[in-house]
């Protein structure tokens, strides 16, 4: 077999959901469905390592099916969320925004600051999450597949990272609140709406993987496009502050996706951050 990193990320990802749905099955009214689900990426992985072989168009296209089990695998989440903790958390979150920021971020940044302009700019941003991965997998791919490839496992990583947590840790967001404040909207929150409503399932809030993704995103985009750094860091930026002002996230969720995506980019990227670090300083010597 022509295992990669990120097959065995991701059949060590699905294994453990399978015995996690079979110890747990009494309380998992499809569980059937769920161990189906895992089993067959885990099928399908294996299938796909074997075919490698065969070409190299067919291993290089094998590469881009993480991102098509983003969709499937996040939205099961959703259903086996309350298994071991069977309330959502949002009580606890909502004061914990309260006690760090002095009242609630959401409300104040809607009520203060809230306007058709920004409500259709931030949800454009919210928008952006899925667009700046599969374009920036594109680029990475055209400049070199090796790269490619080291991008895709370390988001997969950090997106099965995500998923275990939203497991083990149920909050819903503050989606009760938005639905009294959006409604009827522009495109982007039409879309946004759309997406949500038949891909989301409520339960995987906390750590946002909205900002996370983004930001490990925004660094590989930044380091491999360096025309691209400013563009790809307003992006994280407003695709952040996007997440709470249209009330899909807590502010806490936001600090903790940062700092997921933090750890992330220093966890993998050791070598090519003091590399950079070190290009830095000989250019800014030279200017002096």
């Amino acid at each position: 077999m022509n295992l990669n990193a990120t097959d065995r990320i991701t059949i060590l990802y699905n294994l453990i959901l399978v015995i996690f749905t079979f110890v747990f099955r009494a309380k998992i009214p499809a569980y059937a469905h769920d161990l189906e689900l895992n089993l067959s990426v885990v099928l399908i992985v294996l299938l796909l390592s074997f075919w490698r072989k065969s070409s190299l168009w067919v291993c290089r296209v094998s590469l881009w099916y993480p991102l098509v089990l983003y969709g499937p695998l996040y939205y099961q989440t959703g259903l086996i969320s309350r298994v071991v903790v069977p309330r959502f958390l949002d009580g606890f979150f909502m004061n914990l925004d309260v006690w760090i920021f002095g009242e609630f971020p959401a409300l104040f940044l809607r009520e203060k600051y809230g306007n058709a302009f920004l409500d259709e700019f931030f949800h454009f941003f919210y928008l952006s999450y899925y667009l700046i991965i599969p374009v920036t997998g594109i680029l990475l791919f055209r400049k070199d597949v090796k790269l490619f490839e080291s991008f895709v496992f370390q988001l997969s990583s950090l997106f099965y990272l995500c998923f275990v947590i939203y497991i083990l840790l149920p909050v819903e967001g503050p989606i009760a609140l938005r639905n009294e404040y959006y409604h009827q909207g522009g495109l982007f929150q039409t879309m946004v709406d759309f997406i949500y409503t038949e891909g989301e399932n409520p339960g995987a809030a906390f750590p946002s993987s909205h900002v996370a993704a983004t930001f490990l995103v925004a660094w590989w985009g930044s380091t491999h496009f360096e025309r691209m750094k400013v563009g790809y860091w307003l992006t994280c930026l407003f695709l952040s502050i996007a997440t709470v002002y249209c009330m899909f996230h807590y502010a806490v969720d936001v600090i903790g996706g940062l700092l997921l995506g933090v750890l992330a980019v220093l966890t993998f990227n050791r070598v090519d951050i003091k590399r950079y670090c070190e290009d830095t300083l000989r250019g800014t010597c030279r200017e002096r």
